[in-house]
């Protein structure tokens, strides 16, 4: 029970810095998430995004459009396949939301220094395996509501 209740505290803490660093740069949340997989990706397309989030290509579009007014987002032509769009962050405009979170970073790892190697493996690897199975049930609850089941 200590863990669950530990990974439900997490996630809602996670849930309140995106808030405070979305308000701080003038974001909302799905915005901010938005990017950070966009920057973790290094560049996605917007059909990507909408799967990933669980957002309508239409909504997608619109989150895009405002990340861009923003300066943290650009499209850029796939150089791949002319016909798609790939979305990517702008270094220079996300030094300054780097720095919002550079306090929690160093925080996060002096904790990791207090751990060996072998723990901080199994704790990333449960945390991916846990990632595996919360997206699955957000993407199940997706095709629930797209398919008009009561969610």
């Amino acid at each position: 029970m200590r863990l669950t209740d530990a990974l439900r505290a997490s996630s809602a803490q996670a849930l309140m810095v995106s808030h405070g660093v979305a308000a701080k740069v003038g974001l909302n949340m799905t915005d901010l998430e938005c990017l950070d997989i966009i920057q973790m990706g290094g560049s996605v397309t917007a059909g990507e995004l909408a799967r990933r989030t669980g957002l309508t290509t239409g909504a997608m579009t619109t989150a895009i459009d405002r990340l861009v007014r923003a300066g943290y987002a650009e499209r850029q032509a796939d150089p791949n396949d002319r016909r798609r769009v790939l979305v990517t962050t702008r270094a220079d405009n996300m030094r300054a939301l780097w720095q919002i979170y550079a306090p929690l970073q160093a925080a996060m790892e002096r904790l990791y220094e207090g751990h060996s190697e072998d723990e901080l493996h199994m704790i990333a690897t449960f945390t991916e395996q846990a990632l595996t199975i919360s997206s699955e049930f957000t993407r199940r609850l997706h095709d629930e509501q797209d398919a008009g089941d009561p969610v």
